[in-house]
């Protein structure tokens, strides 16, 4: 095998996994909270040939000699934290937050980060005990409080009313229960990773005091949660579409550079024979 059949098979392995990563972002497009993955990529390592003279070289703006390539390999896939558009459902459990850095907190079962974060607002009931149900998200683990607690209140409820900031009033046959949303601004949301089923969480062992705030007080106000709404996806369908047929002809290209080098191969060998 030679250096071109190299290149090209090491470039065909790293479009793959861009490719991958475009069919996820065109699967969750009507996945509420959703936020797309870039590819971004970079040259392998190459080979320095220094096959001229130094002199004439004074003027150049690239060095002399040849750099010969291997190839190129995904860098990194980064997260698009940008707002998604939102969409009226008015139901009475569906929030938004319009501040794009306000996040939800919601409790899973990993004992390293117990409280993960999310921009899914769709959110349901699910019984608690005989007389009670408790907040959950769409995966049915526990939307969090203020307090870090579950929420849960009696199932004969008559209204459930939540406003900008978070709050939640509960009407009941007994009286008016009020509760508060668990909610986090996020300063830097671009170092956030993705734990699957819409939740976030920062990298294990990051230092965060600097990185978000659990909003309290009047500070809940900037939260601009919306009630009966929920925000979609941000994925751009034009701009998947693209980059998917992008990748696609580099991924044929490369592909046509193996076919055509066995080719030349083989010709001389026929010459030799």
């Amino acid at each position: 095998m030679n250096l071109t059949m190299i290149t090209a098979a090491n470039t065909m392995g790293q479009l793959q996994q861009q490719l991958d990563v475009i069919g996820h972002n065109l699967s969750n497009t009507n996945t509420t909270g959703y936020k797309a993955k870039d590819a971004s990529f970079n040259d392998m390592l190459y080979q320095q040939v220094n096959n001229q003279e130094d002199k004439g070289t004074e003027k150049r703006l690239t060095p002399a000699g040849i750099r010969q390539g291997t190839g190129a390999y995904l860098d990194q896939t980064s997260l698009n934290m940008t707002q998604g558009a939102f969409q009226n459902t008015d139901k009475l459990l569906d929030v938004a937050a319009s501040n794009p850095n306000v996040y939800f907190q919601v409790a899973v079962n990993d004992s390293r980060q117990p409280v993960q974060y999310t921009r899914d607002g769709s959110f349901h009931l699910s019984p608690e005990g005989p007389n009670n149900v408790k907040l959950v998200n769409g995966s049915g683990q526990d939307v969090l409080g203020e307090n870090g607690q579950a929420i849960i209140f009696s199932n004969a409820f008559k209204d459930i009313q939540i406003d900008g900031s978070g709050t939640i009033t509960v009407t009941t046959n007994k009286g008016v229960d009020q509760f508060t949303l668990g909610l986090t601004n996020v300063q830097k949301p671009q170092v956030l990773e993705a734990k699957g089923e819409n939740l976030f969480a920062f990298p294990a062992g990051m230092n965060q005091p600097n990185m978000f705030t659990d909003l309290t007080g009047k500070a809940r106000e900037t939260a601009g949660v919306e009630q009966g709404k929920l925000e979609q996806s941000n994925v751009d369908l034009s701009k998947e579409l693209t980059d998917m047929s992008i990748a696609q002809r580099a991924y044929q290209f490369n592909s046509r550079s193996i076919s055509i080098a066995d080719q030349m191969m083989g010709l001389v060998n026929g010459i030799r024979a």
